[in-house]
């Protein structure tokens, strides 16, 4: 009975731990406000058209690839709490529970960033092509003669 108590308070308190890590991230990300809110990133994907709408995306990206890389290193290091202080559970469920599914979501988290990434430089692409659509058309509005300077 008494080897019992032990295993159960250090159950316990890794699940207290645990959850204390993710009311921490929680209150960290919501303490931060995001460049854009998802409602105005869903308008500009739509409707973008300037070089500005790009580079608002971009940077919305950006913050979206810092937020998510965050998310992986802290499920990196409670993989490693989980490895250093095995749950029963955990080691009858390795894949998910404990430290198999922490590592599973850094995985998925990094993923994520790198399609995050992927997407704030195709916006930051899309932000020149808007500057040289723009220099083409006003070059036609005012007749060509910016060529011939």
């Amino acid at each position: 009975m008494k080897t019992t108590k032990p295993k159960l308070q250090m159950a316990l308190t890794i699940i207290s731990l645990t959850f204390l890590v993710f009311l921490a991230v929680g209150s960290t990300a919501a303490g931060r406000r995001p460049s854009l809110s998802k409602k105005e990133v869903k308008v500009l994907i739509a409707s973008a058209k300037t070089k500005e709408d790009q580079l608002k995306l971009a940077d919305y990206y950006k913050a979206e690839t810092v937020r998510l890389e965050a998310e992986a290193k802290d499920h990196d290091e409670m993989a490693e709490m989980y490895r250093k202080n095995p749950t029963p559970m955990a080691v009858k469920h390795p894949e998910a529970i404990g430290e198999g599914h922490c590592h599973e979501m850094a995985r998925r988290y990094r993923e994520a960033a790198a399609k995050a990434q992927e997407l704030a430089a195709m916006h930051e692409q899309l932000a020149t092509t808007a500057e040289i659509a723009y220099f083409l058309s006003a070059v036609q509005i005012g007749g060509g003669h910016a060529a011939e300077a």
